[in-house]
């Protein structure tokens, strides 16, 4: 066995689940308060654009990485003041941002680079690892905070009661709209920290491929959970790894083996999602003093 080919595929695997991961962590995190979430795919769009012109602008890839955090809570914003506070459809917020994200990415790029499909290279970058983003190795301790913050800590009691019950969270005295705020801003955070793994040396137009979408399989096939959900970015992640490393290798079309991730999530999502029960609350808005 060449030890070599196995750490340099458990190192880009690694990579290549982790903006899946970071994304799905804020996901739960919406979920858990109540607010689902479907815009992760346009935030990631926008986040993934502020990482290199916030570093190109400051000469730093991690003031880069507080711009993208940036943008990212403020696109989660938008979606929970039309969610939370008007009371709008969730689903259809989230429509909606992730088609004004594809506007907006191509539309701040053409001003500040001058092309509209893809940005200037970013000289600034985080240190790698045999070629690997070192980025990357952030998701592990992410994802154990994550997952002590929700179920350790008072706030993440609260976040997960207003999810699952709001009137009787109300009763007792929780703040409703403060927690689905703070679990859709921390949404945005994540896919902030997502970009940063994502492709910080360049924005394109398309760049996501549609991982936000897949941190949303990964939410439900993690059951709500960030360790789960970790874990299931990791099997996206790994099963895209493996397609590009030994895709020449397959005796099968290119473009079916390409296909395969996809494939793997309709197929885990079909098998998962009649037994997966999320959160009870998720997908309605509360309305103070409802039955």
């Amino acid at each position: 066995m060449d030890w070599n080919v196995v750490l340099d595929f458990l190192l880009k695997g690694l990579e290549i689940s982790a903006p899946i991961g970071f994304a799905a962590l804020g996901g739960v995190f919406s979920e858990k308060s109540g607010v689902s979430n479907i815009a992760l795919e346009g935030i990631m769009v926008v986040t993934s654009f502020a990482i290199v012109w916030g570093s190109v602008m400051f000469g730093s890839i991690w003031l880069g990485l507080l711009f993208a955090i940036v943008f990212g809570v403020a696109m989660a914003a938008i979606h929970a003041v039309v969610t939370v506070t008007y009371k709008v459809d969730q689903i259809i917020s989230g429509t909606a941002l992730n088609i004004l994200a594809l506007g907006l990415g191509r539309f701040l790029s053409q001003n500040v680079f001058g092309q509209e499909t893809q940005s200037a290279m970013n000289p600034f970058s985080f240190p790698s690892i045999r070629g690997m983003n070192s980025f990357a190795l952030a998701l592990i301790p992410v994802a154990i905070v994550s997952w002590f913050v929700l179920k350790k800590t008072v706030f993440g009691l609260r976040l997960r009661s207003v999810g699952e019950n709001p009137e009787s969270a109300d009763t007792l005295g929780v703040n409703v709209t403060l927690m689905r705020y703070s679990g859709v801003l921390i949404s945005g955070l994540m896919c902030g920290l997502a970009a940063a793994v994502l492709y910080p040396s360049r924005w394109v137009s398309g760049m996501t491929g549609g991982r936000g979408f897949i941190a949303l399989a990964a939410v439900i096939f993690g059951r709500w959970n960030p360790i789960g959900a970790v874990l299931a970015a990791m099997l996206f992640g790994y099963a895209d790894t493996a397609r590009i490393m030994f895709e020449s290798k397959i005796p099968i079309p290119s473009q079916f083996v390409q296909m395969f991730p996809y494939i793997l999530a309709i197929v885990v999502l079909a098998g998962v999602v009649g037994k997966a029960r999320g959160p009870a609350a998720a997908g309605k808005a509360y309305e103070k003093g409802e039955d």
